[in-house]
């Protein structure tokens, strides 16, 4: 059999608190896959990470009495640790704290003001902290972020936009032509019908309102972060691209259904607007809900995959991970 490629990805996570079994469920689904197609000859390739910019994480750091960087490196350790714990057979952590993610997100931003796809504004609209979103006012459920059902803050900044609306016809043909781009269609149809077919809005990619983030370039005020990492980690815009040349497309991006819009609309125009071809496939799995919602960090609804290792074992932790989710439904 000819030595056919499979690069698999789950999101970078963002450090804000220890992990739990959601999170450790997206990791395990992407090792599984990994492991699978290695078995049958793939070369394969599995990218994790760290999500380490961003407001959130510097008020935790400050919580904790620690820098950003203190904190993320602290978080990066442990998030190995779990890794290791579970035998997840990542081949690369990316972390966006990483000089070579720094350097290529720079280069990346540059092209996009060289291409005209990027221009300063001021942003008035609905902001989700934990979410670290933006939102209009019809996007929002009940008044409250529509991602994480959480309460959401006006604000009002300088920032930089990236010109969405540009790609907004390219992106409906797209989804035409390849209707399986993102399963479940469930998912599909939520960032139609609630982002896409109402008008898709410039997308905030800088704030200025706290500065742990990559600097702009040539306006160093404002600090950005962009959904980049899976071609950042494989040397994109670097000096070594073999990595590049060689993985991507990516065959399999694994995401929560949280995060469904950044990898369903802005990641395909990001990649589009650079000229590189897509992913060939976003699977964005359902949640583990508790009787209060979805398990989460900041609600504290949490289970941790370490206790149910030392109680039943790691391959019967995995087995019912792996057993316990659906395809498109929430599971308990």
């Amino acid at each position: 059999m000819e030595n056919k490629k499979f690069y698999v990805t789950t999101p970078i996570y963002y450090p804000s608190g220890k992990f739990h079994l959601g999170t450790a469920y997206t990791t395990v689904l992407a090792d599984t896959v990994k492991k699978y197609k290695k078995q049958r000859g793939y070369d394969t390739r599995m990218l994790t990470g760290l999500d380490e910019h961003g407001q959130k994480v510097e008020q935790v750091a400050i919580q904790r009495g620690m820098t950003p960087q203190e904190h993320v490196d602290d978080m990066a350790q442990r998030a190995k640790t779990l890794w290791k714990l579970m035998d997840i057979q990542y081949d690369d952590f990316i972390r966006t704290t990483d000089e070579r993610h720094v350097k290529a997100v720079q280069k990346i931003v540059e092209k996009f003001l060289e291409n005209g796809d990027i221009y300063k504004g001021t942003y008035e609209g609905w902001y989700c902290m934990p979410c670290e979103n933006y939102f209009t006012e019809t996007q929002l459920v009940d008044g409250k972020c529509p991602d994480c059902g959480r309460p959401v803050t006006k604000m009002q900044e300088e920032s930089y936009f990236f010109n969405m609306k540009k790609y907004e016809g390219w992106l409906k043909e797209f989804y035409k032509e390849n209707p399986h781009f993102i399963e479940p269609e469930s998912r599909k149809n939520e960032i139609f019908n609630n982002f896409i077919n109402p008008g898709l809005e410039d997308l905030c990619i800088s704030r200025t309102t706290f500065d742990w983030g990559i600097p702009m370039p040539n306006d160093p005020k404002h600090v950005l972060d962009a959904l980049t990492n899976y071609i950042t980690a494989l040397g994109y815009m670097s000096d070594d691209d073999s990595l590049f040349k060689k993985y991507w497309p990516a065959d399999l991006h694994i995401v929560g259904k949280e995060i469904i819009r950044f990898h369903g609309i802005y990641w395909p125009i990001f990649l589009h607007a650079l000229g590189l071809e897509l992913p060939k496939q976003i699977y964005a799995h359902s949640w583990i809900v508790m009787k209060d919602g979805k398990m989460s960090k900041s609600v504290g609804n949490v289970i941790y995959p370490e206790t149910l290792i030392e109680r039943y074992g790691l391959d019967a932790t995995k087995y019912y991970l792996l057993k316990l989710m659906s395809f498109a439904q929430d599971s308990m």
